[in-house]
This record gives structure tokens, C-alpha cells and sequence, in this order.
């Protein structure tokens, strides 16, 4: 089985997630793409200064930093790499997936027509998609089994982005880590593994994140080995029990946080 792996480069979760499925499925992995889009990539109507903003809220001040600072090492490491590759090693998943001997892309996004003549060429049964990018339906259409996605919600609920502000806004008592196919519709396609946990009273936004990258790979692996075996008792990802979340807006972040601090 040929897979092909298309994702973002983020040191905070998604690298180290992105890094146990090359470790495990090495042999099977065929290529990977890198986006330019990353966390902070919003729709043209929304505004980044809000949403960072918006994020101090929801995380707190502790590991508010403590992302920022992973992230700016991070991008400081890898400028020095690009002046010494000899002596600083290259800490992004490309480099990552390149010592496993794997062919890396560096793209726009996965929808240019040229990088979509490529991936037509190589004969992939699945591609996973880590990036922020719509896929459109020609990059849907090549892989022989399907693209699938990490979604951090229990689909069908909450689909669209940041899940777990909003299972915690809206008082949810269970979420999970769902690998779905990917379809044009937000978050459809067919779930093939969900793995469920409860919410707890203590839990708060960067630990229900944390559950979810803890369950990722495992959720993942076990997807893939699904299909590799052919099976196909997947959990309908029902529309019409679908709800759909955004960016959160500064006063929904306020309120979160509020009602954190005063026990609303």
C-alpha cells in the first residue's frame, strides 16, 4: 500500500504525530508535501490579530508562551540549518521525513495543478492531509482508496476547526479523535476509526488537545491497517446530525475564559 503524506509544518502537535507514522508505516510511505499554510492560517474575512488574541484566551498565559516560544526555536533552528546545514540538523518534518529516505515537496498548496500531475504519476492508494488547505476534488480523486484526516471531535459533531474550545464552550461530557475520509463536504466522509474519551470537570483546552495528539497516531495506524485489509465497517458520518464550528471570536474566547477564572 502506497501512501502519501501532506501536512503542515507545526513543532507544537502535528510533526510529532506526523513523525510516528513515518516511524511505523516507513516502508509504505512514498512521498510528502509541505504546505505553507500552518495554524495560523484563517479565512480572508478573519482577522489573525483577533485570533491570537482569541488564543491567549483559550490557553492561557503558560502554555500560550510556551507554544510560542516552541514555535519561534522552531523557525530560529531552521534559518540556521538553511546557513550551516552541516552543523545544525533540519528540524522541520521535512527533514524528518528525508531521513527516512523519503522524496519531500515544498508547496503552495496541494491543489496546484503541477503538484497534482506528479501525484497522478505515482499510483497512491491513500493520502493523508495534515494541512489547513479545502482539498479540492482533483487532488480527492487520485489516491485509489481515499485521503483521510485526523479530526480532534466526534464527528459528525463538531466539525470545522479548533474542536476542542468549542466541546469545552459548549459543555460537552465526550469527545474523540476521528480519522475520517476527506469529501468536499467539511469533515464528511465515511469515520473509520473514532476513538472516544470523556471530559472531565479539571479538563481544560491544552489538555483535551494533548488526549487528542496522545490518541492520533494509534487512531491513525489503526485506519490504515483497516484498509490495507480491506475492511470496511466504517461509521457513517452522518450530515444530518452535523454541527459546524469557526474561528472563535474574541468575545466567545472572553467568555470561555471568564467563565474559567469565575467558575460560570
Amino acid at each position: 500500500m502506497k501512501i502519501f503524506i501532506i501536512t503542515m509544518d507545526d513543532p507544537v502537535q502535528t510533526n510529532s504525530f506526523i513523525r510516528e507514522i513515518i516511524e511505523r508505516q516507513k516502508s509504505s510511505i512514498c512521498g510528502l508535501a509541505v504546505t505553507k499554510s500552518g495554524r495560523l492560517t484563517l479565512q480572508k474575512n478573519k482577522s489573525k490579530i483577533e485570533y491570537i488574541i482569541s488564543l491567549f484566551l483559550i490557553m492561557g498565559l503558560y502554555h500560550f508562551m510556551k507554544n510560542s516560544m516552541i514555535t519561534g526555536y522552531h523557525h530560529f533552528k531552521k534559518k540556521m540549518h538553511s546557513k550551516w546545514p552541516a552543523v545544525v540538523k533540519d528540524p522541520s518534518i521535512a527533514g524528518i521525513a528525508q531521513k527516512f529516505d523519503i522524496k519531500t515537496w515544498q508547496i503552495q498548496t496541494p491543489n496546484n495543478k503541477s503538484f497534482l500531475s506528479e501525484l497522478q504519476e505515482m499510483d497512491i492508494d491513500i493520502i493523508v492531509n495534515q494541512s489547513q488547505n479545502i482539498l479540492k476534488s482533483g487532488l480527492l480523486s487520485i489516491p485509489k482508496i481515499g485521503v483521510l484526516n485526523r479530526h480532534n471531535a466526534l464527528l459528525p459533531k463538531n466539525r470545522g476547526r479548533l474542536t476542542p474550545f468549542w466541546v469545552l464552550y459548549n459543555k460537552e461530557k465526550e469527545t474523540a479523535v476521528s480519522i475520517h475520509f476527506v469529501t468536499e463536504e467539511l469533515d464528511g466522509g465515511d469515520i473509520i476509526v473514532q476513538k472516544r474519551f470523556a471530559v472531565g470537570k479539571k479538563d481544560n483546552f491544552n489538555s483535551i488537545v494533548k488526549k487528542n495528539y496522545q490518541l492520533a497516531p494509534q487512531a491513525m495506524l489503526e485506519a490504515l491497517d483497516i484498509l490495507a485489509k480491506d475492511q470496511k465497517n466504517y461509521i457513517k458520518n452522518d450530515d444530518t446530525k452535523a454541527t459546524y464550528n469557526t474561528t472563535p471570536s474574541f468575545k466567545e474566547a472572553w467568555k470561555y475564559r471568564r467563565g474559567r477564572l469565575f467558575k460560570i
